[in-house]
């Protein structure tokens, strides 16, 4: 790991240990992006793991959710995972447009299939942590899934985005993410 890499896990870890309550101060979500280069997803991976080993040797509760498999768990569950793979083969922009629609539009009241998924399994837990977050390029980004937590999710929930910080914005792909304004970034 670099020392850049280990020098920001530790300020994660002392915050989410020792000042939690300081996570929202200025923001009022308790959100924190933690962006990587995306080269060095293999090596991060066990950096995650590392930091939520020592959470829970601290006694913490974490809810740790893989965002690729969560996904694809659901287009399986909805037996739309092999359609899904032909289709954005073909035709990119109607996957985009379909999965929004499944993971993120509110029917019938509810927020859509995997805000759904994400507030459930954040719920009773002292920290969320979410990684492989790349699946969501590019039908969505990682600001449009923190908007829809926003005054949802009270938990901390860390977020280890493969992505590099330019100025404001989060780069993934070298395409621009958005700038989701109210989250810590480390």
């Amino acid at each position: 790991m670099s020392s850049n890499i280990r020098e920001r896990i530790d300020e994660l870890e002392t915050l989410v240990l020792d000042k939690p309550h300081t996570i929202d101060s200025l923001s009022g979500v308790p959100f924190v992006v933690f962006p990587y280069d995306p080269e060095k997803e293999l090596s991060v991976e066990d950096d995650i793991d590392d930091f939520i080993d020592k959470l829970e040797f601290n006694d913490l509760s974490v809810a740790r959710i893989d965002l690729r498999d969560l996904v694809f768990s659901i287009l399986d569950d909805q037996n739309l995972l092999e359609s899904v793979i032909e289709t954005e083969k073909e035709d990119p922009g109607e996957v985009r447009a379909g999965l929004n629609s499944t993971f993120f539009e509110e029917f019938h009241g509810n927020r859509g299939t995997l805000m759904e998924e994400l507030i459930t399994r954040a719920e009773k837990h002292d920290v969320v942590v979410i990684h492989r977050c790349g699946i969501l390029y590019p039908f969505s980004s990682i600001s449009v899934i923190l908007g829809q937590l926003e005054n949802v999710i009270e938990t901390p929930l860390i977020v280890f985005y493969p992505a590099v910080k330019h100025g404001k914005d989060l780069r993934f792909l070298n395409e621009t993410d958005g700038t989701y304004y109210r989250a810590k970034v480390i």
